[in-house]
């Protein structure tokens, strides 16, 4: 699942937090973009990628304004998607908070490219879905402000390790597993698990399976106009319907009911 919109702003933001890795291209206009203590120039065919975790906000000055595309993309899907190659050179990045290209000099058509990524949450089309994640991976390939050190073979192995945990938790999101439970299934500790999760995904496991639940709500709500709300909350894995309502308008901006409505019209 991904997430992607095109809009105009013309404010600075307040900063945010995002658990996805959040594609940012400017079609045009000036601003800047604030990723911790990092500024980045926002122009024409520029494109930023900010990494999960990263705290960062857009800024405007007088007059400014800037025509947005964002697409955003979860660590579970870039793993199912992406190459190794690819993924190694995501993992690299994590560091940095984030990177940036610029369309005119390093791909002239990398405008064109974010323009076949269609607006949206998710695509059922198979053979659309792979060409989305074909141009994703071009476009982590303009990503080259930073030099990217090898992986060694155990930050690997751990890779591969929490790959196969998201795998289960988003198999058993219906159950309220707790950490030591998940660490013993893959022969994890719990410290371990902790660290190797948050440094693999930029998130706890704890957020990862909200985050993840959250999601299943939504495409659930979207895919049935009579699945009740109630219906989509426990089917997700929530058991306490108001803790429900709480994580998805802070998550989507909207209540359950507003979102399931909005998305029919």
């Amino acid at each position: 699942m991904f997430w992607s919109a095109q809009f105009n702003v013309a404010r600075s933001t307040d900063w945010e937090v995002h658990e996805v890795f959040e594609f940012m291209f400017c079609h045009s206009g000036t601003g800047h973009v604030l990723v911790g203590e990092h500024k980045v120039e926002l122009h024409p065919s520029r494109m930023v990628l900010i990494v999960p975790g990263a705290r960062h906000r857009i800024v405007f000055e007088a007059g400014q304004s800037a025509d947005l595309k964002v697409v955003c993309v979860t660590a579970q899907d870039t793993s199912r998607y992406l190459s190794p190659v690819q993924l190694d050179l995501l993992e690299s990045l994590r560091g940095h908070g984030c990177t940036s290209s610029d369309g005119t000099t390093e791909l002239p058509i990398l405008a064109e490219l974010v323009n076949l990524i269609p607006e949206g949450s998710v695509i059922g089309d198979h053979r659309q879905l792979l060409i989305v994640w074909n141009v994703i991976g071009l476009l982590l390939a303009t990503q080259t402000d930073h030099q990217y050190p090898a992986v060694d073979e155990v930050h690997r192995r751990h890779r591969n390790k929490i790959q196969d945990v998201c795998l289960w938790l988003d198999n058993h999101l219906d159950q309220d597993s707790n950490l030591d439970e998940i660490g013993s299934e893959f022969g994890l500790s719990r410290s371990l698990l902790t660290r190797a999760f948050r440094r693999h995904t930029g998130t706890s496991v704890v957020h990862y399976v909200n985050a993840r639940r959250l999601e299943k709500a939504a495409v659930l709500l979207t895919s049935s106009r009579d699945r009740t709300i109630t219906q989509a909350a426990f089917e997700s894995g929530f058991s306490n319907l108001s803790n429900f309502h709480r994580r998805f308008k802070t998550a989507y901006g909207f209540t359950p009911a507003e979102f399931q409505r909005n998305f029919a019209n």
